[in-house]
């Protein structure tokens, strides 16, 4: 395994220069390639930059671009000359983005169309250019337990950290993912995770490029847009949030309802074969999806066993992972064509993962040991918080079934403890909640100790459809998790990576909540 991560990409820009690192779909149409060797070349270009300004081992350096050829090439950058690499989200507002340099302190940051500050050094688009042999021939002074990345991560739960991670946890993280798919030059991955949140830049980055293979870069984070990109450029790895698979769940069920005998019987004979004549015959399936669905995995969040329970019934296998910034990320993956519903599969190569404390059921707070797990936080007493000796506490709350996978139940601290003593917990009743067509996102917090929802609705009545799913919901479940009030948005509050802003919802439910007016 290489020392750094400059040493490992720079070995895969020059293993293939005239293969497409970047396939760009342009809003006007048509589409941008950029190749492996233009990519290295600017990467030599702005670390000549960088190098200049007096940048190097032990600086931090913002990298602030959207996903594309030239967030790449100033990430390498920021490794080729020893700095740490300080993403900065590009869609946050501009309050949250001076939270982060704030946080972080950057001494210059590689900006892409922004030039907000002293400190930012624009970077024009990836063309190529002429060699810089004396930048190509210089060595980062890095070795394993640097610092490579520091994020910025106020979560779901609104509480910023800086997390701390070396080149050995990354390097160590995206050799035991590849283990899990058979990846070559080939492959297409499309880049629909920001690349500022360590999910984007280990599962789309490093991943992408430690196989030679090419990324696509959507026009735009639409459905319309993600669908045709999955089949007009033939995505074959496809990683994202369970709300994206999700909706393409909805989109095909919406399809079938309008089509004819025929193919409503062809779906019906699909369905009904043994697996292995299922992955032969959905080939009509798969084509809409780009014909070659090597690897789709959901992270981020838990998937509803329901979501991947369909997908497996079409023959097309949706994997689980799990993991968090401070694993860097990766914890766990399911196998191809896991017949385990509910897990998220055993952990990766070298990580051991034990329950703290199990209740009666065998749940209790998971900790996780490994060279996957953080340098640390920024701030040390954050980060004795969450570390018991080698253990890192990761907060979430799950059981070991008796093959080894890891089965998620919710959060510590999203737990609800009703006045009679009982748990509720919030994700196991949002998947349910869910799984009406009419709910578009819920999300179910704490209020006076018992559970509430914040729901978003489609149809012609919004209240209306929310009382029914509600009076639904509270006929099927035990007592204490049964929801009595609940507020409507037109949509939740999400952080980048697509997860529910849960620091957001005690407001907006204040706000927002629906009383029946009348008797």
């Amino acid at each position: 395994m290489k020392d750094n991560l400059w040493a490992f990409v720079d070995e895969a820009l020059r293993a293939a220069p005239e293969q497409t690192a970047w396939i760009c779909r342009l809003e006007k149409g048509g589409e941008r390639l950029v190749t492996y060797e233009q990519v290295h070349r600017s990467t030599l270009i702005v670390a000549a930059e960088l190098r200049r300004r007096g940048v190097g081992a032990g600086d931090r350096v913002g990298v602030m671009a959207p996903n594309g050829p030239e967030w790449t090439a100033a990430a390498f950058a920021v490794w080729k000359v020893g700095a740490t690499l300080t993403p900065i989200h590009v869609g946050n507002s501009d309050y949250e983005i001076e939270r982060q340099i704030e946080a972080t302190d950057p001494r210059v940051i590689l900006s892409h169309q922004r030039s907000a500050s002293d400190r930012d050094v624009p970077i024009g688009p990836v063309a190529g250019g002429a060699l810089d042999e004396r930048e190509a021939e210089l060595s980062p002074p890095s070795n394993g337990d640097d610092e490579a990345v520091s994020l910025y991560t106020s979560g779901s739960t609104g509480n910023p950290k800086v997390v701390r991670l070396s080149h050995a946890n990354l390097l160590s993280n995206v050799t035991s993912a590849a283990k899990y798919v058979d990846l070559d030059p080939d492959d297409r991955f499309l880049a629909l995770l920001p690349f500022s949140h360590i999910m984007g830049l280990l599962g789309n980055v490093l991943l992408a490029f430690k196989a030679g293979a090419t990324l696509v870069a959507p026009k735009v984070l639409a459905a319309a847009e993600i669908l045709a990109a999955l089949q007009e450029n033939r995505v074959t790895v496809l990683i994202a949030v369970p709300r994206l698979y999700r909706n393409v769940m909805l989109g095909l069920e919406k399809r079938l309802a309008q089509a004819g005998p025929l193919q409503r019987a062809y779906i019906a004979l699909v369905r009904g074969s043994p697996l292995a004549i299922r992955r032969r015959i959905n080939a009509p399936i798969r084509a809409r999806f780009g014909g070659n669905l090597k690897c789709w995995v959901s992270g981020g969040s838990r998937l509803d066993p329901e979501i991947k329970r369909y997908f497996l019934g079409l023959g097309i296998s949706l994997r689980q992972g799990y993991g968090l910034t401070e694993t860097s990320p990766l914890v766990s993956v399911q196998e191809h064509f896991d017949p385990v519903m509910d897990s998220v599969g055993k952990p990766i190569e070298n990580v051991r993962v034990r329950v703290a404390d199990p209740d009666a059921n065998g749940c209790g707070e998971l900790l996780v040991r490994g060279p996957n797990v953080m340098l640390g936080y920024a701030d040390d007493d954050q980060t004795r918080e969450v570390m018991d000796g080698e253990w890192f506490r990761t907060g979430d709350v799950g059981r070991i079934d008796a093959a080894g996978n890891i089965v998620l139940t919710g959060r510590c601290k999203r737990l609800i403890v009703t006045e009679s003593g009982k748990n509720v917990y919030p994700e196991e009743l949002e998947i349910a909640l869910e799984r009406d067509a009419f709910v578009k996102e819920a999300a179910v917090l704490e209020v006076d100790m018992r559970p509430v929802a914040v729901l978003a609705m489609e149809g012609d009545d919004p209240e209306a459809e929310a009382r029914r799913v509600l009076k639904e919901f509270n006929a099927l479940v035990s007592g204490h998790n049964r929801i009595a009030r609940f507020a409507l948005l037109d949509g939740l509050p999400r952080t980048p990576l697509g997860k529910t802003a849960l620091h957001a919802l005690p407001a907006l439910f204040e706000e927002h909540e629906v009383v029946r007016k009348g008797p």
